[in-house]
């Protein structure tokens, strides 16, 4: 209760700032609305701002989870396999330097402008941090437990998931916050570009028509979009490393 009441305080401290700027810069309405007109324009449009934000976080969602597949398979290949990290790595690297910008309209040749092309913009967004985190994380597994393990005969694939696996998701909950906060932005950006529905569309056709109010409500929406995942990729981290917190409760 009293985080949720810190977190409401400041909330409502960010609101009388945004109103007290307005008023003592006598900013006009058609470049920075109130609050209550934000308000006012989701409330009255709910709900296209709900469908347009609905196909975003969709799009972010399938994305994230086409790229977390992809980032474990290529985090665990190179982490048994050395010769094939030392091979790929190069060509991962040249892969993600690519500006996204530019690759969205090469994609949309593809994909069309529809919500694949969201999807893969999002893979590509997410897959590097993912994938890197991971490969860490499998790699600072505790090595007495690694030997341990490799005493009473246990296999490589054993010793992944009893040892290695969970010793390696804090980092991969790291990734994945990081990755979530990409996804969002990479398919606002994908529809800026493609002119698909969504979130990124909304923000520019409200400023085409000079509709300030939903163009901030839109913009606001996509972050507290951003804050829930952090929200639950935080959770799911305290969720799945109890047994850490346990072992550290135990030791001391």
């Amino acid at each position: 209760m009293r985080r949720l009441a810190s977190i409401i305080f400041i909330g409502l401290l960010l609101l009388g700032i945004w109103q007290g700027l307005i008023s003592f810069f006598a900013l006009p309405a058609y470049l920075v609305p109130t609050p209550g007109a934000v308000l006012g324009a989701a409330v009255e449009r709910w709900d296209v701002l709900a469908g347009h934000a609905a196909l975003t976080v969709g799009a972010a969602i399938v994305g994230l989870l086409i790229s977390t597949l992809f980032a474990s398979a290529f985090a665990l290949l190179f982490t048994v396999s050395r010769h094939a990290s030392q091979t790929a790595m190069p060509v991962l690297l040249v892969f993600r330097s690519a500006p996204v910008a530019a690759v969205a309209p090469l994609i949309t040749l593809f994909m069309g402008r529809g919500i694949g092309t969201s999807v893969v913009v999002v893979t590509i967004v997410s897959f590097f941090p993912l994938m890197i985190n991971l490969q860490r994380g499998l790699a600072a597994a505790d090595r007495s437990a690694i030997e341990l393990m490799h005493v009473y005969g246990a296999g490589l694939w054993k010793q992944m998931a009893i040892v290695r696996i969970p010793y390696a998701m804090p980092y991969f909950f790291t990734g994945l916050r990081i990755a979530g906060a990409s996804a969002v932005l990479g398919t606002m950006l994908s529809e800026w570009i493609t002119g698909a529905r969504g979130l990124g569309k909304l923000i520019l056709d409200s400023g085409e028509m000079r509709e300030t109010g939903m163009l901030w409500a839109a913009v606001l929406t996509s972050v507290l979009i951003g804050l829930l995942v952090f929200a639950l990729t935080s959770w799911g981290e305290t969720y799945t490393t109890r047994w850490r917190q346990a072992g550290s409760s135990l030791k001391e």
